[in-house]
């Protein structure tokens, strides 16, 4: 505690030098902690995101235009023991008419349980149900965008939109209403005005095609995903004589090559942003060394009448510890209101490490200046005008 009194006492002697040097370690600190946080909540949205996606396992898909995925195909793959669910994809651009006008909008046709893959974030209504896709119903499910553009308002639950695809046109009942930008699918088409869900089978009747554009596979465990997708394409290639190219994607190692890209843009702008804080570093070793010039007779007063070189030592680390342990908790100040802002968390790990860091700076290069302090002779300091 004397120590600490001591090195307090000296800092404000001289109070602007010492705020300039507490500002400079603050901005540093500020830089790598905001960084940080915009690093870990970037990563934590990346996984969310994609793992709402679906992106747990498997994306099957054809590569040419003239060969789509078959009904059969669909119940071939749900029936793999790997596998835990199978959801087929269709998309289909058009227009929605209502008493407002008519507005461009993509249809995707989707199964039940369509939000456990791609998801759909519910405001009104309910959502694609089984019996809905077994009977083909007219029925759907708008974003609050398309909700807008055509009745003006989200609440549209129970009104009607008329679709046309190609030549045939269907008046579908709106059974819900989702939240816009709620799935990496509506991001995506973010160009378009809305999206309109319907159940895949009502797709179908009105695309005149019994196939699928796209099957999410989801598989009953993460460390199956490679074997599964061999079994996929191998299944593939039986039913169609290998005659159609097909591939799958595994998505969960996408997520992982993602994420890890993820981390090395954030290790790279958090070393960056730790430029500025080593920077701060030498202006700590200039204000310490100044320091100890200012005092020197001081310091040969205190030898002369007992002090150790580990007591003077001792006294200047302190005061380097105390200027980066201020710094650090200004520093960190706006990173804790930008998880506020975020209403997201950080593990206190990271913060506790990036004080810890900080102190090891103002160590590391307070050391010179209180060894140079500590090894001054008692005469020729006290000398010293």
């Amino acid at each position: 505690m004397e120590l600490i009194k001591n090195a307090l006492r000296q800092l404000l002697r001289k109070r602007g030098r010492t705020l300039l040097t507490v500002g400079g370690i603050a901005v540093g600190v500020m830089m790598v902690s905001i960084v940080t946080v915009v690093g870990n909540v970037g990563r934590a949205f990346v996984d969310e995101e994609l793992d709402n996606m679906g992106v747990s396992g498997l994306s099957v898909m054809a590569l040419t235009a003239d060969t789509m995925l078959s009904e059969e195909a669909l119940q071939e793959i749900r029936d793999l023991s790997q596998v835990s669910s199978a959801m087929p994809l269709m998309l289909q651009i058009t227009s929605i008419a209502t008493p407002r006008g008519n507005s461009d909008s993509v249809l995707c046709g989707i199964d039940a349980g369509a939000s456990q893959v791609i998801s759909l974030a519910l405001r009104y209504g309910r959502m694609i149900a089984a019996g809905d896709v077994a009977a083909a119903a007219p029925v759907c499910v708008l974003d609050e965008a398309a909700a807008k553009a055509t009745y003006g308002r989200e609440a549209v639950v129970g009104k009607l939109v008329t679709v046309t695809v190609g030549e045939l046109t269907q008046e579908l009942t709106v059974i819900g209403v989702t939240q816009t930008g709620s799935s990496l699918l509506q991001s995506v088409t973010s160009m378009i005005p809305g999206m309109v869900y319907l159940p895949y089978t009502t797709l179908q009747q009105l695309t005149g095609r019994q196939s699928f554009d796209q099957i999410a596979v989801r598989t009953v465990n993460g460390d199956v995903t490679e074997q599964t997708g061999v079994r996929i394409e191998r299944l593939l290639d039986r039913l169609y004589d290998g005659d159609a190219p097909f591939r799958t994607d595994n998505l969960a190692a996408q997520k992982d090559r993602l994420s890890r890209l993820v981390d090395i843009v954030a290790g790279v702008l958090t070393v960056l942003s730790g430029v500025s804080l080593v920077v701060s570093g030498f202006g700590i070793m200039t204000v310490m060394l100044s320091s100890v010039s200012e005092r020197t007779r001081e310091i040969g007063i205190k030898k002369a009448i007992g002090a150790t070189q580990n007591r003077i030592l001792a006294e200047f680390l302190a005061e380097a510890v105390l200027l980066s342990c201020a710094g650090a908790l200004i520093g960190m100040l706006p990173a804790g209101v930008l998880l506020l802002i975020l209403k997201t968390t950080v593990p206190l790990s990271v913060f506790l490490s990036l004080a810890a860091f900080s102190v090891f700076v103002g160590v590391v290069f307070g050391v010179y200046p209180a060894y140079k302090a500590s090894k001054l002779p008692p005469v020729e300091a006290l000398r010293s005008e």
